[in-house]
Formats: structure tokens, sequence, C-alpha cells
């Protein structure tokens, strides 16, 4: 029997039961057992208040039909999907219905579904969901002849009444009322399902042409120049899952900075960074701001997917601490394991990280109060969220602290995950929001060194370039020490992100933007002659019209202050060789010389390898002409942290176990070439072998290294 559509269906069924929420909702707030319980009060006063002032949107998702060829989601879902619903117009299509239900769930729900409802309106049938399967509770059918009358009172009859009724209290009761406490495991349950919207990304990709853009195109070649043979389809499936990703750190660094609930901040500006305060977002994920400016079909389905994660955020007591270690987590669910592997993506163990620093304190007796940490190939932000509360463990100032830990990732999905680890971190151990963005950057750690630049947005490198004139012929930048370069780093961006803001949708004559900017950065400097250089350089920035009408134009295109990043990316890559940090902690991509990609970088890669370390050992160690091509990327990484480290610094690194000398591990030609690089200065320490770390079939070893270089 059919009477009503799908989507009258849907609507009627949301009606029904937002009134029943309604209903509990106000039950609730008299039960003894929730008016004892502050926190859980709370949360059901703030659901009651989200229902009367029409905020449904903030406790459950109508999801609208697929895009043709893409996945299809189940229709309603409550509770960040505690409870999901499959709606199906005619009861000869509810088996298929249930088989849809049962997929939903292991696919997007699986750790979060407590009940899955398959329903025509008339029957329901109510399904317990626990480890991937559904056992039915209960099977029910309204009167036909109300169900010819009025759709609405077949779903408000008591027995189906009572029945949604005690269902809805049961979840809130069991679940507290869905505002979950911002734990990991918690935050990768509730947003997974996100993942549903790869194929609408894909799906906008095709049909706008993305693949042709510039963001596109510079991503695309990040991901060739670490990770070599990527099918189109794989570059394809990370650059949309990465950018969903970047939305959803964006979003919870807004939440754990206590800014979500904030009622003028809607969802788009949550997941582009717009009202973070801190810049942490990289240019190439912001890719869909373009178009979303210039066509309906796609701002439509962006705001979609922006509602969605908002939505999925809401579910959380952010005034609970966040717990850092987040990204990690996410990253690792949302790309398909064998896919990570391929690409060489494996977040290094905390177990690994203890014992890193636990072995070099011990071995060397090192503190880390006051010393600069370095992690060049930074993930995640693992390794310098655990030197950054080293140092407070050292009674070191957190501010200073903060400053004190540096971090460089080629991928800019990492640098955007591992600058919203160091806030998150910072605001749990101090309470406070910290003074400015984290020193963390985008670029790649071996560019300098192999004389190739990173990859840079075609449309950026002309504005880049000119910026990077203007700043190195300012001869007071020699004169900085290494604190000193950092902190000039950190206020740039600080002022370029200010400049970019005020040029983003300003319709003023551009000259008399330029001037209020001019007179709002010099009387907001401070009385440090940092300060003073940072003014004078951006005076000459300002004046240069290519650099202000090319950066509007990119602004116009993608969004505001994300071009700070790169401008200052670039120069610390540059300031490397000055820094001089004196700890690096690092676990460096593991990827086999003889396994490069066949491009620019690879080959420069080579070339590097053949000209700077075989030929130097040609005659001293025997056969590194042929075994040194045998060996990893990561032993060069491993040289160019010994030639940038402090005149005495400390390395803890993780390698894989063929490539250095550790008794258990299998016999590897690659050997030799750790062995010349190790041979470059006078290094003593320890090799562990440390076995299959990472389950993933490739042992490791850690190599904890104090080098001392003679002057």
């Amino acid at each position: 029997m059919t009477l009503y559509s799908h989507d009258e269906i849907v609507i009627a069924i949301d009606e029904a039961l937002i009134d029943i929420i309604t209903q509990v909702a106000e039950e609730l707030l008299q039960n003894p057992y929730v008016t004892g319980n502050l926190t859980f009060y709370n949360k059901i006063a703030l659901l009651k208040d989200f229902l009367q002032n029409g905020q449904r949107e903030r406790i459950r998702r109508v999801n609208k039909p697929p895009i043709a060829g893409t996945k299809k989601k189940p229709d309603l879902e409550y509770f960040g999907g505690l409870v999901i619903i499959e709606v199906e117009s005619s009861e000869s299509m509810l088996e298929i219905g249930r088989k849809q239900l049962h997929d939903y769930i292991n696919e997007f729900y699986k750790d979060i579904a407590r009940y899955g409802i398959i329903t025509t309106g008339l029957y329901w049938g109510i399904y317990e969901h626990a480890k991937g399967e559904l056992k039915m509770i209960v099977g029910l059918r309204g009167d036909e002849k109300e169900y010819q009358m009025s759709l609405k009172s077949v779903i408000r009859s008591k027995s189906i009444y009572m029945t949604l009724y005690n269902l809805f209290k049961g979840t809130l009761l069991e679940s507290e009322a869905y505002r979950l406490p911002p734990l990991p495991n918690n935050i990768r349950s509730v947003f997974y399902p996100v993942l549903s919207h790869t194929d609408d990304l894909l799906e906008l990709m095709n049909k706008f042409n993305i693949r042709e853009k510039a963001l596109y195109q510079s991503y695309k070649e990040i991901l060739l120049r670490v990770y070599g043979k990527l099918t189109d389809d794989e570059i394809d499936k990370l650059f949309v899952t990465h950018t969903l990703l970047q939305m959803i750190a964006n979003i919870i660094v807004t939440a754990s900075l206590g800014k979500l609930e904030n009622v003028i901040i809607t969802p788009i500006k949550a997941c582009s960074n717009e009202e973070i305060g801190y810049d942490i977002t990289i240019p190439h994920l912001m890719w869909w701001r373009e178009m979303y400016y210039i066509d309906k079909s796609f701002k439509n389905k962006i705001e979609e997917i922006c509602h969605d994660i908002h939505y999925r955020a809401l579910l959380f007591n952010w005034s609970s601490p966040i717990v850092e270690d987040v990204f990690s987590h996410l990253y690792e669910d949302f790309i398909e394991r064998t896919l990570r592997y391929k690409i060489g993506e494996y977040y290094t163990p905390w177990w690994l990280i203890e014992f890193i620093i636990y072995n070099m304190k011990t071995n060397f007796d090192v503190t880390f109060r006051d010393k600069l940490v370095l992690d060049p190939a930074c993930g995640s932000g693992r390794f310098l969220v655990k030197a950054f509360y080293e140092k407070l463990s050292e009674s070191e100032d957190p501010d200073k602290a903060y400053l004190e830990v540096i971090g460089l990732d080629i991928l800019p999905l990492a640098a955007t995950f591992a600058r919203a680890e160091l806030v998150i971190a910072y605001r749990r151990a101090t309470g406070k929001n910290p003074l400015g963005s984290p020193l963390i950057f985008w670029g790649d750690f071996l560019s300098h060194e192999i004389g190739l630049g990173a990859e840079i947005v075609k449309e950026f490198s002309e504005i880049l370039d000119k910026i990077e004139r203007i700043i190195w012929e300012e001869p007071r930048l020699t004169e900085l020490d290494k604190n000193r370069m950092l902190l000039f780093l950190a206020r740039l961006e600080y002022y370029l992100e200010f400049i970019i803001k005020k040029l983003n949708g300003n319709d003023e004559e551009l000259s008399k933007v330029i001037t209020n900017i001019i007179n709002s950065i010099k009387t907001s400097r401070s009385v440090d002659p940092i300060d003073d250089l940072i003014y004078s350089l951006l005076i000459k920035l300002l004046q240069d019209e290519v650099i202000v009408q090319k950066t509007k134009e990119l602004i116009n295109k993608y969004g505001n202050a994300i071009w700070a990043i790169p401008i200052v990316s670039n120069l610390f890559v540059e300031f490397l060789t000055k820094i001089r940090p004196d700890v690096v902690l690092t676990n460096p991509p593991w990827l086999k010389l003889s396994e490069l990609p066949d491009s620019k970088w690879g080959k420069k890669l080579h070339e590097y390898v053949r000209e700077k370390i075989v030929s130097s050992y040609r005659k001293t160690i025997p056969g590194i002409s042929k075994a040194g091509m045998s060996g990893d990327i990561s032993a060069i990484f491993l040289l160019t942290i010994m030639k940038i480290l402090e005149k005495d610094g400390y390395i803890g690194i993780v390698l894989p176990a063929e490539q250095s000398y550790t008794p258990k591990s299998p016999h590897g030609a690659g050997k030799l070439l750790t062995y010349a690089v190790l041979n470059k200065y006078k290094v003593d320490g320890s090799v562990v072998y440390v076995g299959d770390a990472f389950k993933h079939g490739r042992h490791a070893s850690v190599l904890i290294l104090r080098v001392r270089k003679i002057e």
C-alpha cells in the first residue's frame, strides 16, 4: 500500500520524532536521576533550548537524496547516529531497506549506532545494533484506516508512540544526552560518517573540472613527490578525504577554543578556519572556496557537508578538556589502511616516542628546558606535543615552551593537524588560548639540501618570489640569533594574517586600504626591535602593487589568511641553517631510493646521493657506489638533520631496520648509505631494534645520538 511519497513519509516521521524528543526532554528535567546530576541536567536543558528555538539541526540530520552515482545515506539520524532510520515508501521494499540499514551501520556508524529503524510510516521494524549486527527488538504495524486518513495519526498511535518514546528516552539516558566528552575514540566515531561525502566531493570535482585548477595540480605534485606512484583515482580520493579532514580539524579547534556555539559562527566559517584566531589551514585544501561563491549548486552541496560536520561537532561537550592526538586517530580511520601503507604514512606509537625521549635523557643527561626542539617530518605533531609537555614538566614557562617546539611537514594536511594539536595541548595545559599560531610549517625539509624548492601553487609563485627578495635584502636579519629568528617568523605570520584579512572583501579604494593597514600596524607594534624590523619590511611589501593586487586576487578565489603560512613556511626552510635546533625528534618518511618517483624531485635526490655522498666515500667504503643507491630517503633526512643541528646536539630518529646496524635486523645493502651519513660527523649513541613497531611488516630501529661538530 503506497499512499505517500518517500519525502512525505520522511517529513512526517521527523515532525513526530521531534515532538517525542521534546516530551522526553520535559520528563527528564523532572527525573531525580537527572536533577541530581548537574552536568546531565544542563545537557537536557540545552537540548530543550535547541528544540524550542527551532535548532533541530543540532540534534538530528535529514539526509537529502544522493547525487546520481554516489553512495546513499540513511534518511534520518538522531544524536550523531545513535539512532538511524531508513524510510521506504512500500512494504515490498522493507527487506531491501533492512539490508541498506545494515550496510550503512557497518560502513559509517559501526562505532556509534545503538538502534536502527526501518519504516514505511505504517510498519516499524526496530533493531538493536551490536558488533555490526542488527537484532530485531520489535515489529509494529499501525492501523491501515488511520494510515489512509493521516500518516501523523498512525505514528502517534499509542503502541508506536510509546515504543518510540521509550526508545529515545532510553537513548538519552544511556548516552547522557549525547553531549559526549571529546575523547579521541568518541570524535573518531561521531565524525566517521562524514566519509560518506567523499563521493559528493568527487562528483563536484568532475562537474567543475577541479583537476585543472592550480590548487589540485599543486597537491597532486606534492603527493607524487613524496610517495611515488599513485593512480589518478588514489590521488583524487586522498585529495577529497584530506579536504574533509581539514574541515573537521578546523571545526574541532574552533570548538576546543570555546567558539563553536557562538550563534554568529556559521558552519561554513567554522569549517574554513575563519573564526579560530590562529592560522592552521594550508591553501591547497581550500579549493572549494573558489566555486562556493560562483556556483549555486556547488555552494548548496558544500553547505550540506559543512552543516553535517557542524552538527556532529555540536554533539560534544567542549567545555570538557579535549585530549590531544585526536587527528592521527581520525586520519588512520579515514584513509584506507592499504593506501596509508602504500604511501608510507604510519604514525609513531606513543610508547616509541616516550622510549626515545626517556633514553635520550638517560643516556646523555639531556634536559628539554630552554632547548629548541625540531621535528622535520612532524605528521600530526606527536613528537612536538610530547616535547612541549616535557618542557612543562621541567618548569619551563608555557609561552616560551610553545615557541620552542618547531615542526615541518611536506603534506599540507599534516601541518594543519600538527598546528591544531599544539594549540589544543597549550590550552589543555594552561586553560588559556595561546598568544599566536604555533611554529609549525609546511614545506620540504630536503628542498634546501638538494636544491629544489617546495611545490608552490603556480598562481602564488610570482608573489612569493617578490616577497622573499624584499625580505632577504634586509641586512638586520643576519644579526638575529636563533630564538629571535623564530620570534621574527611568528610575528611576521601574525602581521601577514592581519594584512590579508584586511584586504579580504574590502571594496574601498586599494590605496586607502593600504594606508589604513599601515597606520594600524604602526599603532599596534611594540617597542621590540623585531616589530620595527617587520614594520619596515611590511611597508615595502605593501608599496609593491603587484604583490598587493595578486594577493587580493588569490584571497577572492580561495579565502583570506591561509596565504600567510606558505610565505612564512618558505622563509622557515631557508632559515633552518641558521636556526640550529638543539634536539631533533622525528620519524621521517621511509622510501627506498630505488623506488623514488620519476619526477624532477626524484631525479634531484638521486643526483644528490650520487654526487654528495657516494662519490665522497667511493674509495674508503667498498661497495658504496652500488649499495648506496639501495639506501632509503630516511638516511638523507638524517644527514640533513646533522648538518643543521646545533654545534652539540641530540637526535632521536626512527629508521627502517634494514638501513641501520642492529644485530637482529635483516641484511640490507642500504646500511652502507646510513654508515656513510653517520661518518660525516663525530657521533656517539645507540641503535635499538624495535621490531614491527608500526604493525605493517617493515621493521624499525631507533637511533639515539649525540652529534658533536668540530669547527
